[in-house]
């Protein structure tokens, strides 16, 4: 999987401190999430045998980001190169992520990151995807 991030960036790297997370040179961050084990789940569970890949971390909630709706979009880059991005209802993740920000034992950085992202998302839906919002 970090293979697929460095083939869009070649400065993408797993964290030594947080197996589940990947960084480039400018401190964009990318976390494999997946739903807290249930009964003989294993865990951790890695992606690949590759040594310097991603390790798959529990999110509290998660199964709130797998019965999602799908959302997909065409994105345009700063260079103009086009691309659809296949991902979740961004409601969803706005309720994810302001859930999270809730959250009393989650570090108060994280917490303060997680309420602006829902923030922002809250206000993209508002202005360019309110059609959406019926989801809520």
């Amino acid at each position: 999987m970090v293979g697929i991030l460095r083939q869009v960036d070649p400065t993408f790297s797993i964290r030594s401190d947080q197996k589940y997370t990947a960084v480039n040179s400018k401190g964009f961050e990318v976390d494999i999430l997946r739903r807290e084990a249930i009964e003989n789940d294993p865990h951790p569970v890695r992606l690949s045998d590759a040594d310097d890949d991603f390790w798959v971390t529990q999110a509290r909630n998660a199964g709130m980001l797998l019965s999602a709706p799908p959302f997909s979009s065409v994105i345009v880059s700063s260079t103009g190169y086009m691309a659809r991005m296949n991902t979740i209802s961004p409601v969803v993740f706005s309720r994810f992520k302001r859930w999270m920000s809730e959250q009393d034992d989650r570090e108060n950085l994280k917490r303060t990151r997680d309420r602006r992202q829902a923030e922002v998302v809250d206000l993209l839906v508002a202005e360019y995807l309110p059609h959406l919002q019926i989801e809520s």
